[in-house]
């Protein structure tokens, strides 16, 4: 098996999730875009870079960025014209630290910038609780919410939570 070069990334998306309006998230197919993948699109659609200079800017050879942004555009594709979620996460990427991304505990509402060398935290650096969101969302669709939720599929399920309490939507 060939090792997969690791992108140089510099900018990480505001929202991770994307979906159809009015329908929940679990009863939806997602199709998954990952942080490099979004990046091919972002240098050469938004920015309307040249594929030759994205492609230095990502460490990568053309050929690669090529085949990394046609297969983002087809997965965009997919979602829009079948009806999908778009879940932005995952992937084989280096942080260039052109772009800051903080963090916030939920137990003790610590807020700090990780390295731009580090992975997604997995704990508060403060508390060690796991409740840590991105600022702006989590990064993996997850939301929190003030009123009771119950999904489709999960009917007869007991998520009813007390009032004004908040619980995690996946």
């Amino acid at each position: 098996m060939v090792n997969k070069v690791k992108r140089r990334v510099s900018c990480f998306p505001k929202a991770t999730y994307y979906k159809p309006r009015e329908i929940p998230l679990c009863c939806l197919e997602i199709a998954n875009i990952s942080i490099e993948e979004l990046e091919a699109i972002r240098l050469c659609d938004l920015l309307q870079i040249e594929q030759n200079e994205a492609a230095d800017r990502m460490g990568i050879s053309r050929k690669t960025f090529w085949s990394d942004l046609q297969r983002a555009r087809q997965k965009v594709a997919d979602a829009l014209v079948n009806g999908k979620a778009i879940e932005i996460s995952g992937g084989e990427y280096i942080n260039t630290g052109e772009c800051r991304v903080n963090f916030l505990c939920k137990e003790c509402d610590h807020m700090w910038e990780p390295k731009f060398d580090q992975n997604r935290p997995t704990n508060c650096p403060s508390c060690g609780s796991s409740l840590i969101f991105r600022l702006g969302g989590d990064g993996r669709g997850k939301r929190f919410v003030e009123n009771d939720y119950c999904c489709p599929k999960e009917k007869g399920s007991s998520r009813n939570t007390s009032e004004g309490s908040k619980k995690k939507l996946q």
